[in-house]
């Protein structure tokens, strides 16, 4: 189902980020793929992230801390959907 989906780089913006998103998020070490997954989408300017997520990433206080950081960046922010969101009519 992936075949053809290109694959995101990890490149210093998305090194960047993700320490700064650890930094000013204050989550937990066990987060830091979280993080990362923040990172990518951030740097690659996605339009949404898509996570089951809801411990540190798709719930609506999680949600608005990213969007404040990036804000100070002047980086767009994605819409943090879970799949169940992003079906629905």
């Amino acid at each position: 189902m992936i075949e053809g989906v290109s694959r995101l780089a990890f490149n210093d913006d998305v090194v960047t980020l993700a320490r700064g998103y650890q930094t000013e998020l204050q989550l937990p070490a066990k987060a830091g793929n979280d993080v990362l997954h923040i990172a990518f989408a951030v740097a690659y300017a996605v339009d949404y992230l898509l996570t089951w997520n809801c411990a540190h990433i798709a719930n609506g206080h999680a949600i608005k801390r990213p969007a404040s950081i990036n804000d100070r960046l002047d980086r767009q922010t994605p819409v943090i959907v879970t799949p169940e969101e992003l079906l629905e009519e």
